[in-house]
């Protein structure tokens, strides 16, 4: 309404918030969970009971270093947050583990902006690139995979870049690593 006053300030530490989604680390397993860095003052915690982290009924292992695009399902200032790799009605709905590409660390403005429905900093990456898949968590974490490694060098300078210039400037530099990258 009229008299609302919504703030927005560029937070570089991530509070979980249930529900968001998230690029974590596998940093650990105690027990039947793992651990999992997303950022967060603590590590989060995701069972292997709901961890269901590709569209079959297979569990695939995690190791120490995977990285996975999951749910928070609980969270609390007090507790280590939880993940699960299914939404709600139990689907992967493409919450799963992440092969390959690259992880950018980036402020939680710059992955708000990247996560609007016509963002203007997608739209160069469509123009240059027939090919690649953009994961984008709330924790401040990007992962960008193509079909070649100069081409995923090329999007996550770009993203890089877009956090501190505007999005005409940041095109010419995408141009311009595109060029030099052959």
């Amino acid at each position: 309404n009229e008299k609302s006053v919504w703030i927005d300030r560029n937070n570089r530490r991530y509070v979980p918030v249930v529900d968001e989604r998230v690029i974590g680390i596998v940093v650990g397993r105690v027990l039947d969970e793992h651990r999992v860095d997303i950022g967060s003052a603590h590590i989060a915690m995701m069972s292997s009971m709901i961890r269901r982290c590709n569209a079959t009924k297979i569990k695939p292992e995690l190791k120490n270093g995977n990285v996975v695009f999951a749910r928070v399902i609980a969270a609390s200032k007090d507790v280590e947050p939880e993940l699960a790799c299914v939404n709600k009605k139990g689907k992967a709905n493409g919450l799963q583990v992440l092969e390959g590409g690259h992880i950018i660390q980036c402020s939680l403005g710059l992955c708000r902006k990247l996560l609007q429905h016509k963002s203007p900093l997608k739209q160069p990456l469509l123009n240059h690139f027939k090919s690649f898949e953009l994961c984008v968590g709330m924790n401040g974490r990007i992962w960008v995979r193509a079909d070649t490694v100069k081409h995923t060098t090329a999007i996550a300078h770009y993203l890089k870049q877009c956090e501190y210039m505007n999005v005409m400037d940041a095109v010419g530099v995408l141009k311009h690593t595109v060029r030099a990258l052959g």
